[in-house]
């Protein structure tokens, strides 16, 4: 039996029709039960979503008291009123906050036909605070909003999106800066706000929000600060995406930019700062001077910074305070910032650690955590580095995560073949999961030219009859418009930053495994130029230094997956064997 009742009334000239006409029971759910409610014009589909004790009385108040005029002039003609048993205070938010979400998802430009009586209540609803958790939570989301959305909201046309898998694999819904977020989140966010004569570094694991964070922190600052200038540096294969996220939510206005660090740079315009804060994600991936870099990164030291040796240096220089998400074991190449250049760096910056994992989703009725597989991968990946003591790293994990044989286990990998049996897994959970955004992704193993992307025929990955191609773009690479994009195996400069549902990794022969059984990266099949120090460079460090960028490669292609991943090894049982002593693998 349904957990949830609905009512579509029609409206005219603001009043409802037919409301006399009700059963005594929908009469008393429109008087003095807890609500959601929807308003909407069928012609432009614009809506309205609230939530009341009192459907009437604000019903009322919308349609006299102040702001009348924006409800009259959006022209209304229809209202679905929902209530369910499980619905109290904190459900009413919680529902509120997610079909708003779903909403502005379902439809992009749904920021001019999805109003709101404040404004800042599309940038942040109850002032940035996470929905209190209450008991009935999960079944809200299972028995009311599911339902309501696919069997009440998609067939009688009110949304374009059938499924609501189908929106939570969107990025509008992943990082909206309305959703909510931890206590600890909030917490940090307050911290920030409250300081602005402090910097702040946000390290965290691999899918710990640190992105998320990023969003809200800069709806936060838009609407308690609304004369702040805000600077915000992202990778190149997220500036779109962000420019997506902010123009949706309605964050804008010109006194939000959103750069490179290179062009951050290159915009200074005087010996001022320019920025009231200026907000760093992927802040391990900032460049440092360097031979083997391109161009435009070291230009940028000729514009007034000859004395300095990294990006972040100079963004000091740019902001009253500086914001830095940072992940030590996600940088990638010899030009970005060293961790002794980064540390040096933000010596006098408060330092604050995030510790819930967001992105991995271990199955349900099993005894292991997505902590166990992230602190499983951090150990067999790093524990011979000396950099687990930077990681918020618990040895006590539970190894069963790596030696469940269940077909539906989160991990698992295969013997032989590795190409045929991660296409043939993908693909099998494709055809279970229409809506999942699956890939095969791999370390840098295998020679490309970026010029091959513009030519589908030149091909990269051979085993048996199977070829296949890298990915042929790195901006914007999961949602490409190439008819072979989910065929494509993925580098790491393609989805560093990115949730994919069900991930493939070959692991190639670029780790090898020495005589005293601890890894080590191989530059003889790594086949990247930037990702490898100058021959001319003798630094007895580099040979450490370049396995760590190799590590953190596998590291984060290892840490994209929602629901599962599976190994392949690619031209490397050495790693094989490896990974089964050190997991306890039987």
């Amino acid at each position: 039996m349904a957990k949830y009742n609905y009512l579509i009334m029609k409206l005219e000239n603001g009043n409802l029709r037919d409301f006399s006409e009700l059963r005594e029971p929908e009469q008393k759910i429109l008087s003095c039960r807890d609500v959601i409610y929807i308003y909407r014009n069928t012609k432009n589909n614009q809506k309205y979503i609230g939530q009341t004790k009192q459907f009437m009385t604000r019903h009322n108040q919308h349609y006299n008291n102040e702001g009348k005029e924006r409800f009259i002039n959006a022209g209304f003609d229809q209202v679905i009123i929902l209530t369910s048993v499980y619905f109290n205070k904190s459900a009413l938010y919680d529902v509120e906050k997610q079909l708003i979400i779903y909403c502005i998802a379902d439809d992009p430009n749904s920021t001019k036909k999805l109003i709101q009586h404040d404004k800042k209540d599309i940038i942040n609803l109850n002032k940035g605070n996470s929905v209190n958790e209450y008991i009935e939570r999960e079944k809200v989301a299972l028995e009311v909003v599911l339902p309501f959305w696919e069997n009440v909201l998609y067939l009688n046309g009110w949304v374009k999106t059938p499924t609501l898998e189908e929106l939570r694999n969107k990025t509008l819904v992943k990082y909206s800066p309305i959703k909510e977020i931890t206590v600890q989140q909030i917490n940090f966010l307050e911290e920030v706000i409250s300081n602005p004569d402090k910097s702040f570094v946000i390290n965290g694991d691999a899918g710990t929000g640190k992105t998320v964070l990023l969003t809200h922190l800069v709806a936060k600052i838009m609407r308690e600060k609304p004369d702040h200038k805000i600077a915000v540096v992202l990778q190149p294969n997220w500036i779109q995406t962000a420019k997506d996220i902010f123009r949706v939510y309605g964050m804008n206005n010109s006194n939000l930019q959103i750069f490179t660090s290179t062009q951050l740079i290159n915009a200074k315009n005087n010996d001022d700062k320019n920025y009231d804060i200026v907000i760093v994600d992927e802040s391990h991936k900032l460049s440092r001077k360097f031979s083997k870099q391109m161009n435009s990164f070291n230009e940028v030291y000729k514009k007034g910074f000859a004395d300095y040796e990294n990006h972040l240096e100079i963004l000091k220089e740019l902001g009253d305070q500086i914001v830095l998400m940072y992940d030590v074991l996600q940088a990638i190449r010899p030009a970005n910032i060293t961790r002794e250049q980064f540390d040096e760096a933000t010596k006098n910056f408060e330092q604050r650690y995030l510790t819930t994992q967001f992105r991995i989703q271990a199955p349900k009725g099993k005894d292991y955590t997505s902590e166990d597989f992230v602190n499983g991968i951090k150990y067999l990946l790093y524990k011979d580095t000396g950099l687990l003591k930077k990681t918020n790293f618990n040895p006590d994990f539970n190894r069963e995560v790596f030696q469940d044989n269940d077909v539906d286990a989160y991990f698992g990998y295969f013997e032989s073949e590795p190409l045929k049996n991660l296409i043939d897994w993908v693909e099998e959970d494709r055809n279970f999961n229409p809506t999942h955004i699956n890939r095969i992704l791999g370390g840098l193993v295998e020679p490309w030219k970026q010029a091959h992307g513009k030519d589908s025929s030149i091909t990269h990955w051979h085993e048996g009859k199977i070829k296949k191609r890298w990915n042929s773009t790195q901006e914007n690479w999961i949602y490409s418009k190439d008819t072979d994009a989910e065929e494509q195996i993925g580098s790491v400069f393609a989805v560093q930053g990115i949730d994919l549902n069900k991930v493939g990794v070959l692991i190639g022969n670029d780790l090898q495994v020495d005589s005293n059984g601890r890894l080590y990266g191989d530059p003889s099949n790594f086949h990247n130029v930037n990702g490898k120090f100058s021959n001319n460079d003798t630094n007895p460090e580099n040979g450490k230094e370049f396995t760590i960028f190799v590590l953190n490669i596998y590291y984060i292609l290892m840490t994209r997956g929602i629901d599962g991943i599976r190994l392949g090894f690619w031209r490397n049982e050495e790693f094989k064997k490896y990974m089964k002593e050190t997991l306890e693998i039987k």
